[in-house]
């Protein structure tokens, strides 16, 4: 059987590096003829008006979207974390992109009673008491089904896609080929690898029930509900959990909720945010995007896929919570200090570079600790967004492309996921947030002091 076959046979959802990368390049060829009949459109006196540029961009988000739903797996996982670009892409990007993060078509229920059958030993209607064959939720990796076991218990079935786990191999050679251009193999190899190790844990479902217990029993409190793992009834490609029960942020948003009940949601997520990070099991869940939270009626907010956990090395993350405590308290000898321990100052940088990369390192992490210079902060405000759109030449410019050799430590790739997502998720909410506990917090879990 050729790859090819191999693909049809397991619900056509290509695993190859050769197929995967011709879809690819198919989209790509539909992007550039989407902006070659704009231009062609302009250059014959046709509009070059907001809205047209708006009707290109969302026509080549449609394209772009349309082909990641067929690729699953780690494409889509970059559409999740593309969509809450919002300072970076055209919102008409975002907006589609979203739909990664709830609408992805899922699997005919011939497939997934096959993959049931395959890895619990019999077909969903004789392990469970009832299987609803119609998934309530899609998204990249797999898709989920309401069930109850045969004690009587409601529970979410996580069934993974064909094929996701043997792609991820393969998309990381395309990375690897595409960042070999750019910015050198060996230099994007660390963070290539940090992104593959990730994604191998996260297509482990068994790895996944573990992550779900830790957190249940570290985090499930009076404010936020975890499910709990069913390990008879799991497997590395089928998760059986409790079912939890909420709306997500979309479907809330929709309710018109009152601005004391945003406040709320959102107060939790923020401080969630900072007891993980500050935390002593130094483990995170890293997958911050709005479809992994359920806002609930009682005022509490469920946590969902537990797949994606990193777990920092305790110096970095020490030295993570130092620079961002020595930027708030203006203590510019430890700013400093933090750069090169987290490995975004080198020896081998000229001065040139070490001069480029303080100017971006300190607008940024400028922008990042403006939320809690006051004791509370409105996430309605703009400011963060308004700044990294400000830098936005910078990082593209002559300059940027000069000194485009990757800096700081591998880890930054999932702390940048979570703090992006949370920002997002909050400034959905639309919440006002007291930050004084997350800020004492993060004060309090390093032995900075102000000069």
């Amino acid at each position: 059987m050729d790859n090819e076959e191999k693909d049809k046979a397991s619900g056509d959802f290509p695993s190859t590096r050769f197929k995967r990368g011709k879809i690819a390049a198919s989209t790509g060829l539909k992007m550039g003829a989407n902006y070659a009949r704009y231009v062609a459109r302009r250059s014959i006196g046709g509009s070059d008006s907001v809205d047209a540029r708006k009707r290109l961009h969302r026509r080549n988000a449609e394209d772009l979207f349309s082909q990641l739903t067929k690729l699953r797996g780690t494409a889509l996982k970059m559409a999740q974390g593309l969509s809450m670009e919002t300072s970076f892409l055209p919102s008409e990007f975002a907006d589609v992109l979203s739909k990664a993060q709830y609408q992805v078509p899922a699997m005919n229920s011939a497939l997934v009673r096959r993959i049931i059958r395959q890895n619990l030993g019999d077909y969903p209607e004789n392990v469970f008491a009832e299987f609803d064959p119609n998934a309530i939720a899609a998204a990249s990796l797999g898709q989920v089904h309401r069930a109850r076991t045969k004690e009587g218990i409601d529970v979410a079935v996580k069934v993974q896609y064909p094929n996701v786990r043997e792609s991820i191999d393969s998309d990381l050679q395309l990375m690897r080929g595409i960042a070999a251009r750019f910015i050198g193999a060996d230099a994007a190899e660390p963070y290539i690898n940090e992104v593959g190790a990730r994604l191998h844990e996260e297509t482990d479902y068994v790895q996944e029930g573990n992550n779900i217990e830790f957190f249940a029993d570290v985090y499930n409190d009076t404010n936020v509900v975890t499910p709990r793992w069913l390990p008879d009834l799991t497997t590395t490609k089928v998760l059986t959990m409790t079912f939890v029960d909420g709306v997500h942020l979309n479907e809330l948003m929709e309710g018109n909720p009152s601005q004391e009940e945003r406040d709320a949601f959102g107060q939790i997520l923020f401080d969630f945010a900072h007891d993980q990070i500050t935390g002593k099991h130094l483990a995170v869940h890293v997958d911050a995007h709005p479809g992994n939270f359920l806002f609930r009626e009682d005022g509490k907010i469920g946590i969902l896929d537990f797949g994606c956990i990193k777990r920092f090395p305790q110096k970095f993350r020490d030295d993570l919570v130092g620079l961002f405590v020595s930027t708030l308290q203006h203590n510019r000898d430890s700013v400093l200090q933090y750069y090169t321990a987290l490995d975004f100052l080198r020896e081998d940088q000229s001065d040139e570079q070490r001069m480029f990369m303080t100017d971006i390192l300190d607008k940024a992490t400028g922008i990042l600790v403006e939320p809690y210079r006051e004791d509370t902060y409105d996430f309605t405000s703009t400011a963060v967004v308004d700044g990294f759109r400000e830098m936005i030449p910078k990082l593209t410019g002559k300059e940027a492309f000069k000194n485009r050799a990757p800096v700081g430590s591998h880890h930054f790739v999932f702390v940048n996921r979570l703090v992006l997502g949370f920002y997002s998720i909050l400034s959905g909410l639309q919440s006002r947030i007291d930050v004084t506990r997350g800020r004492d917090k993060l004060i309090s879990s390093t032995s900075v002091v102000a000069q």
